[in-house]
């Protein structure tokens, strides 16, 4: 009898703890660029993104022209040392954009 009932509490507990994580869940609204970056198309802009991208070489951000977008992805066009590099991140991993002039 008191392994079942340490079970029925066991399994209760889990069930608030995933409710309580769904909440959450839907509760955060995301914010997308998607609407204001073409604007910024062919300009040079710095991009902030939200955590690290080491795969890409941006720590925290990134200075550059948007070449090109769309739904999901940006390409921005870099100057590294003497040359030219072609960067492409997702919309979802910015944080902030600002044109730099």
């Amino acid at each position: 009898m008191v392994v079942f009932l340490l079970i029925v509490l066991i399994g209760l507990l889990i069930y608030i703890i995933w409710e309580n994580k769904k909440g959450k869940e839907q509760g955060k609204q995301k914010f997308s660029w998607s609407p204001f970056l073409p604007e910024y198309k062919g300009k040079n802009c710095e991009i902030v993104v939200k955590e690290p991208l080491p795969y890409i070489d941006i720590m925290y951000s990134e200075k550059g022209i948007l070449l090109d977008m769309d739904d999901e992805w940006i390409m921005l066009s870099c100057r590294q040392k003497k040359k030219t590099v072609v960067k492409i991140l997702r919309i979802d991993n910015i944080s902030s954009v600002k044109e730099i002039v």
